[in-house]
C-alpha cells in the first residue's frame, strides 16, 4: 500500500522532533508516535515555505510512512510538501510539548488549529502571518489550565474556541487592532486600541480563563461588535454554559430573544445544524422571522436548512390553528 503521508525525524532524548512533513491532504495531522517515539517537537519552520530542513544538520534523520514503515528519501520526495498556504488545517498531538520558532510562518490559508494543553512551549513567531486562522480547538486538563492564552496573544482577529475538558465550552474572542497616533507638540505616539478583543483576551489568571470575567465583558461587545457576532457569542455560552452563572445565562438569552432572527441567519450561513435546532427549541420565532431565515438558507444553498425550517413552519402554523380552534369553541 502507498503511503499517502511521510514524515521526516531525528531522534531528541526519548522522543523525536519533526522536521518536514509531506502529503496530500491541507489537513495536516502530526501522530501522538512515528517509529514507536513519541513526538515532542516541531521543527522551526517546520510548515513553513520559507525554509527547509538540511541535510547535513541533521544526520540522524529518517522518513516513516504514515503506516509505520521506513521510507527512502526517493519515495518520500514522491509526496508534495505540506507547507505554506498548502496547510488549511493543523491537528497536533498531545505529546507535543514545544513548537519550534515561526514553525507556521506565513501559512496564510490556515484556517483551524487543534492543540493540547501540554503544549506550552510556543516558539518566537509561530504565528506571524497566519492571518486566516479562525477557529482553535484545545483540550484542557482538569484543572483548566492551558496554553490558551499565549496562543489567542498572537492572534489579533476574531476567532472562534471550543475548549474540551470535563467541561466542553464554545466561546468567542473578538478582534481588535492597535493605532499609533501622532501627537506632534508633544513628539509622542500614542497607542488606540480599537475593539473589545483585547478585553476578552485578558480574561485569564495565569494560565485559566476566568468564565466570570469573561461573561463581565457582555455590555461592552453588544455595543462594540457586529450583532451576528454577539448573538454567536451569547449563544455559546448558552448551548455549553460551563461555569455560567444564572444571571450572565439570563442577560444572554434576553439578546437572543431580541435577535433570534440575526441569531438563526448567523447559524444558516455557517451551516450550523446543531445551533438551528437549539435556537428554533428555546426561542419563539414568528412566522415572519422564520420566513427570513428560510430566505437565508435559499441564498445560501442549504436546503437541509431550508427543510428543517419549513418543518418548523408548518408545526408552528398547526399549532396557531389548534388554538384558534379551542378559542373557537
Amino acid at each position: 500500500m502507498a503511503a499517502d503521508t511521510a514524515y521526516l525525524w531525528e531522534p531528541e532524548g526519548e522522543g523525536i522532533r519533526l522536521l518536514a512533513y509531506r502529503g496530500f491532504d491541507t489537513l495536516a495531522v502530526v501522530p501522538e508516535n512515528i517509529g514507536g517515539r513519541p513526538v515532542r517537537a516541531l521543527a522551526p519552520y517546520l510548515f513553513s515555505a520559507h525554509k527547509n530542513y538540511s541535510d547535513p544538520d541533521h544526520l540522524e534523520a529518517h522518513w516513516y510512512s504514515c503506516f509505520g514503515e521506513k521510507l527512502s528519501e526517493e519515495e518520500a520526495m514522491e509526496l508534495p510538501e505540506v507547507k505554506g498556504d498548502a496547510l488549511r488545517e493543523l491537528r497536533l498531538p498531545s505529546a507535543l510539548r514545544q513548537v519550534g520558532a515561526y514553525a507556521l510562518y506565513n501559512c496564510g490559508n490556515l484556517r483551524r488549529l487543534e492543540f493540547y494543553a501540554s503544549t506550552a512551549d510556543w516558539g518566537t513567531g509561530v504565528f506571524t502571518g497566519c492571518t486566516a486562522i479562525e477557529e482553535l480547538s484545545v483540550h484542557v486538563d482538569e484543572s483548566g489550565k492551558s496554553c490558551l492564552k499565549e496562543v489567542l496573544a498572537e492572534l489579533r482577529q476574531t476567532l472562534k474556541v471550543s475548549c474540551h475538558g470535563q467541561e466542553e465550552s464554545r466561546l468567542i474572542f473578538p478582534e481588535f487592532f492597535e493605532e499609533a497616533v501622532e501627537n506632534t507638540p508633544a513628539r509622542i505616539l500614542v497607542t488606540n486600541t480599537h475593539g473589545c478583543g483585547q478585553k476578552y483576551r485578558n480574561c485569564f489568571v495565569r494560565t485559566q480563563l476566568q468564565f466570570q470575567e469573561y461573561d463581565g465583558l457582555f455590555p461592552h461587545v453588544k455595543v462594540q461588535e457586529p450583532e451576528k457576532l454577539v448573538a454567536d457569542l451569547a449563544l455559546g455560552r448558552v448551548m455549553y454554559p460551563c461555569c455560567l452563572s444564572r444571571r450572565s445565562r439570563e442577560a444572554y438569552m434576553e439578546y437572543l430573544g431580541d435577535h433570534r432572527r440575526a441569531a438563526a441567519c448567523a447559524a444558516v450561513e455557517r451551516e450550523d445544524t446543531e445551533s438551528l435546532l437549539w435556537l428554533l427549541d428555546h426561542l419563539s420565532y414568528e412566522a415572519e422571522d422564520l420566513k427570513a431565515v428560510i430566505d437565508a438558507a435559499g441564498r445560501r444553498g442549504n436546503p437541509a436548512a431550508v427543510s428543517l425550517l419549513m418543518d418548523k413552519t408548518r408545526t408552528a402554523g398547526e399549532e396557531r390553528e389548534t388554538r384558534r380552534r379551542r378559542f373557537a369553541l
